[in-house]
Parts: structure tokens; C-alpha cells; sequence
């Protein structure tokens, strides 16, 4: 075996230390939004979107309603991978060759995935810029450990993952923070992971969101959670506060769940989080799920949190005519992701 006098890694000392400087004085998402910038000149993000094409159906009888659909094709690559897959005779693979794992990302990038190193909640993680984005500067966020992506009472009770996701969401104002269970959108089960992408400019508060304003207007409440059921096709849990009492007052809730579905090997969860940009004020999103129901019935997606928040995420060339042709509506996507709910 010939080892190259300069293997290539996944990490770049000179970066590393200009991010973590851009992360103490401009915060968590100016550095993100630089190691998007440094990948976009690097060439490992070619994905500008400009292929995205998006839609909002609107209910008839309801201004305030709506859901939209990114039309996304790149996103249809995404299970191919990006690189190579067979390593070269110098590099040992781990842990099956895993995309999450900076010992792989070395070979399978050749050195042009860089990662950033930082801690959420005392746990260490690497960001790395998501080649088949949903928004320009989406990030993985991945624990440097490799372990599995599925919430257990071990290695990352829920509890632990709120703290996480709260952390994430509370240095990413105007961020959009999430974490798929495991059958509930998780595309690499085996490496646990966070999603963080900036907010496209201009867009509306996703459907979610005003689903949880509407459930509060209605139903005023002293404190949180909100249970919210009747509102969206999806039942869902809200917590709205400053991040010390979410991340409390969430973590205790979604221990209790957990504990409660200790036996059911079926039971998974999305947990999304956003940080108002004029505001301290975090918005936290827990939706139950059960693996068996993963898929958006009649498309060919799975529903992950992105999807639980009303923006549902197309690729394939029938869907493209569904959204043409319009044989894709509000009720059609309503009743999408009413088959995945679990009521509360």
C-alpha cells in the first residue's frame, strides 16, 4: 500500500480557527454561512438551486392556510451519495463507509469537505455543508462519535436532544433547526445529526408555525406546552419562551414521553426549533411519529421535519407533472400528512 505523502483530510487547521473566531464575535451562523462560502469556492457545493421551483396552495376558504412544495430534483441524487464510494488503497473505511464520519469524508471528498468543529450542550459535533441543500447554507450538524441516529435511554435520550437542538436554534436567529427520528425523514440512521438552514428571504412563516400562532389566538395560554391537535393535519406539541425554560420545560415533557414509549419499538419523533431574529424568544416543535408510517402517500418522498412543518419536498419528473398539472392541492397535501399524524 503506497500512503500518499500528504493524505487528505476533512478538516483544515487555518479555517477551523478563523471559524471558531467568526463564531465568538458574529455567532454560530455567520460561521456557518462562511464554510458554506469556503465550500461554494472550494466546488463541493455545485448546488446553487437554481433548479428550485416552488408552489403555495392556499385553503379556498381559509386565507391564513397554506402549504407549499419545493420542487427540488438534485434532491433525487442525494441517496447516490456525492464522491466516491470505493476507498482508495490508502484509507481504511469506518463504520461502513458512513457520510458522517470525518475518517470517510477524507477519502470519499479527496480533501474538499471541510468540516467545522464546535460543542452543542457540552457534546462535540462537525458541521458540514449538505451538498443537496434545501436552502442555500443548509448544515448537517453531526456528533464526532459515531452513534446511531435513534433516541434511546443511553446515548441520547430525548431530553439530551432538546438541549442540543435549543442550543443549535439559540446561536442561529433566523434559523430553522431540526432532527428526524429515526423512519420520520432520517435518510443516515446510523450517525445522529441535526439540520440547520437559514430562512429563505421572503418567504411566509411556515404553515406549522401559524398553525401554533392560530392554536394560541384561539385557545390563549398562561404557559407552554401547547398541545396542538384540530389545528393541522398533524398533532404536535409547542413550546414558546426564552431557551433556559424551553429547553427545561421540553426537555422534562419529552422525558416523559420517552418513558412512556419505552416498549414500543415503533415510536420515533421530529423535533424542530427557531430562534425569532427580534426576539430571544425559542419556538420548539415536537411531532410523535411511528416508523411504519414514514412515506407521504402519493409521492415518492418520505415525510421528515421539513416536511411536518408544511413544506413538502419534491424531485422526481411524476411529481414535476403532478405540480404541473395540477393534481397536486391544498387538500391533497393535507391528507399527506394527516396519514402520518399520531394523535395526542
Amino acid at each position: 500500500m503506497h500512503l500518499p505523502d500528504n493524505p487528505p483530510t476533512a478538516f483544515d487547521a487555518a479555517l477551523q480557527t478563523g471559524l471558531e473566531q467568526q463564531h465568538r464575535t458574529e455567532g454560530l451562523g455567520a460561521a456557518l454561512k462562511a464554510l458554506h462560502q469556503h465550500q461554494v469556492d472550494s466546488g463541493f457545493i455545485r448546488d446553487h438551486l437554481l433548479e428550485v421551483r416552488r408552489f403555495e396552495f392556499n385553503a379556498g376558504n381559509d386565507p391564513e392556510a397554506y402549504f407549499s412544495v419545493q420542487f427540488n430534483p438534485a434532491r433525487a441524487r442525494r441517496f447516490a451519495g456525492k464522491g466516491r464510494s470505493e476507498p482508495p488503497a490508502w484509507a481504511t473505511p469506518v463504520h461502513n463507509g458512513c457520510f458522517l464520519c470525518a475518517e470517510n469524508v477524507a477519502w470519499q471528498q479527496n480533501g474538499i469537505e471541510k468540516g467545522f468543529q464546535l460543542q452543542l450542550a457540552q457534546r462535540p459535533f462537525t458541521a458540514w455543508m449538505n451538498p443537496f441543500p434545501l436552502a442555500s447554507g443548509h448544515a448537517i450538524l453531526a456528533t464526532r462519535d459515531h452513534m446511531t441516529q435513534h433516541w434511546d435511554a443511553s446515548q441520547q435520550p430525548l431530553g439530551r436532544l432538546v438541549d442540543e437542538l435549543v442550543a443549535l436554534a439559540r446561536q442561529t436567529p433566523g434559523w430553522i433547526s431540526f432532527y428526524n427520528g429515526v423512519g420520520a425523514g432520517a435518510s443516515i440512521e446510523g450517525h445522529l445529526h441535526f439540520h440547520a438552514m437559514p430562512r429563505t428571504p421572503g418567504l411566509r412563516p411556515l404553515p406549522i408555525e401559524i398553525a401554533a400562532m392560530r392554536a394560541n389566538r384561539d385557545a390563549p395560554r398562561e404557559g407552554f406546552p401547547a398541545i396542538v391537535s384540530g389545528h393541522y393535519p398533524i398533532d404536535f406539541v409547542h413550546w414558546r419562551g426564552l431557551p433556559n425554560d424551553v429547553q427545561s420545560k421540553a426537555g422534562a415533557w419529552v422525558s416523559e414521553w420517552q418513558k412512556q414509549k419505552a416498549d414500543d419499538p415503533d415510536a420515533t419523533a421530529n423535533l424542530m426549533a427557531c430562534h425569532d431574529f427580534n426576539e430571544e424568544l425559542i419556538d420548539l416543535y415536537f411531532v410523535p411519529r411511528v416508523r411504519s408510517r414514514s412515506r407521504a402517500e402519493g409521492l415518492s418522498g418520505v415525510i421528515g421535519s421539513f416536511e411536518a412543518m408544511g413544506e413538502i419536498i419534491c424531485s422526481t419528473e411524476q411529481e414535476w407533472d403532478d405540480l404541473e398539472s395540477g393534481r397536486v392541492d391544498y387538500q391533497r397535501i393535507h391528507d399527506i400528512l394527516a396519514t402520518v399524524s399520531v394523535k395526542l
